[in-house]
């Protein structure tokens, strides 16, 4: 029996937190491959005892041998789903979700980019593998002579609020915007500018979260495996870079 259907097999018998990681898990295997147990357990909102005892309702010791299931039954689909012209299914699932990009937000595109014109600073913060997000927008906006500065944990995140201006244009780069963790620095920043956006790839609950923007980017999945959505977050960083360009 694979890991899905060991999920299935318990679906009635879960508790309410447990359904919760259900749910999430089951429409997309992909985020255990990604990320560790603490953002699961807060995308899902559900503590990280929950999930450990979710692993345990499956029959695993812990979190670490139910990763090394669900990654192995990844790696197996991932086979099936490429064996034919794997590196084609690649680019169209990449392709397609870049071509959305102007379709899903040219008109948050274009109010970013106002937003950065019209600012003192430019603040990126990105944790995780959403650092190298936000490290490419600092770096073009440098090049473009706009003052920015990133971050990429919660200490210094802390610190930008002693900055942050009303005339301050602060982003978030994340692909599953789970901000359990510092959902305070949210709720304070917003307090501070109207210009503060977040750049995701998951539309769940991101409308709760207290920014005063929030950019829904088009998804790789369908079929294709574990593909890195940053990448997708990369073109939307260069698209803003291009508009900025012709702006300023």
């Amino acid at each position: 029996m694979n890991i899905i259907d060991k999920m299935e097999q318990f679906k009635d018998a879960y508790t309410s937190n447990e359904r919760k990681l259900y749910n999430v898990i089951s429409r997309n295997p992909n985020i255990i491959h990604s990320y560790t147990i603490s953002q699961v357990a807060g995308y899902a909102e559900v503590s990280t005892s929950a999930m450990l005892r979710f692993c345990k309702r499956l029959g695993f010791n812990g979190y670490k041998e139910f990763k090394y299931e669900m990654e192995s039954w990844l790696h197996s689909e991932n086979i099936k789903a490429f064996s034919d012209e794997p590196l084609q299914r690649i680019a169209n699932a990449f392709s397609e979700a870049i071509h959305a990009i102007p379709e899903y937000c040219n008109k948050d595109l274009q109010c970013l980019a106002n937003d950065i014109i019209d600012s003192d600073k430019v603040i990126a913060l990105g944790r995780y593998r959403n650092k190298s997000v936000s490290d490419k927008l600092c770096m073009n906006l440098t090049n473009l002579g706009v003052s920015c500065q990133t971050a990429s944990d919660l200490l210094t995140y802390e610190h930008f609020e002693k900055i942050i201006t009303k005339d301050t244009t602060v982003i978030i780069f994340s692909v599953l915007h789970d901000m359990k963790s510092y959902i305070n620095i949210i709720e304070e920043i917003a307090q501070l500018t109207d210009k503060f956006w977040l750049v995701t790839s998951t539309e769940k609950k991101a409308d709760q979260l207290g920014f005063r923007h929030v950019t829904v980017l088009p998804s790789t999945s369908g079929g294709t495996g574990s593909l890195d959505q940053q990448a997708v977050m990369m073109v939307f960083v260069e698209m803003l870079t291009y508009l900025l360009r012709q702006k300023i």
